[in-house]
């Protein structure tokens, strides 16, 4: 029997989409037995893995951390997100969060961004920024989160999945000072009308399910902090 973490449903509603999201927490565990959970169970590999960076930013208190390790059930997240240290193809992700009703809002950020140049522009934007991502000046750049994705689809094409592996994270005063978080996500992504099939599928297989919240933000925020590397 499989022991694992499943977090709340998330119901997402972005460019005109509504589905549900459920995150599986493997600690410890590599990627090649959740793999093989897939594709032994009518699951097929979608594209190639991709290499997913992000940099999330929060404002001086620390409010957007604060109310989701509070519960808060209406709070946001923040992002700067790109894949395969492409920086011709960066992008800014508000995810809005009310109970489990979430929509997202995705702008391609194009500001000549460079490996050596990124944190000091993020910084600029922040700081000179009116209209570009419509936010106040009390923002700024936390931390850093990087992984490894591998992208899976049903067999009938109406239940996608992803493992993300190798996540590690830094504050964002010092990118080289990198912790490794030890989990392993499995996350599905489906319609709202094949939730009962989910749940059937995993229940016929012997797979015990127990409820966990998860977030990478906050995962890293309090790894970090407890390391002495954020404040």
């Amino acid at each position: 029997m499989w022991a694992i973490s499943i977090l709340t449903v998330c119901f997402i509603k972005h460019m005109n989409e509504s589905r549900i999201e459920k995150k599986f927490i493997f600690p410890n565990q590599g990627s090649d037995f959740i793999k093989k959970i897939l594709l032994t169970n009518n699951f097929q590999k979608l594209y190639s893995d991709r290499y997913v960076s992000s940099i999330y930013i929060d404002n001086l208190n620390f409010d957007s951390a604060k109310d989701n390790i509070n519960g808060i059930n209406e709070r946001k997240k923040l992002r700067f997100r790109w894949y395969n240290d492409n920086f011709d193809n960066i992008y800014f992700e508000k995810k809005n969060k009310n109970n489990f009703f979430v929509w997202k809002n995705i702008q391609k950020i194009d500001l000549n961004f460079s490996k050596k140049n990124l944190v000091n522009k993020i910084y600029d934007l922040l700081l000179n920024d009116n209209n570009y991502i419509n936010l106040n000046h009390n923002y700024n750049p936390i931390l850093k989160v990087n992984y490894k994705r591998s992208y899976f689809i049903s067999n009938q094409g109406n239940i996608r999945a992803t493992i993300d592996t190798k996540i590690n994270t830094s504050p964002i005063s010092d990118l080289n000072k990198m912790i490794y978080l030890s989990e392993t996500i499995l996350e599905f992504k489906f319609p709202q009308n094949l939730e009962s099939d989910f749940r059937n599928f995993f229940s016929l297989r012997g797979i015990n399910i127990r409820s966990k919240k998860y977030s990478k933000y906050i995962n890293s925020f309090m790894a970090l902090e407890e390391a002495g590397l954020i404040s």
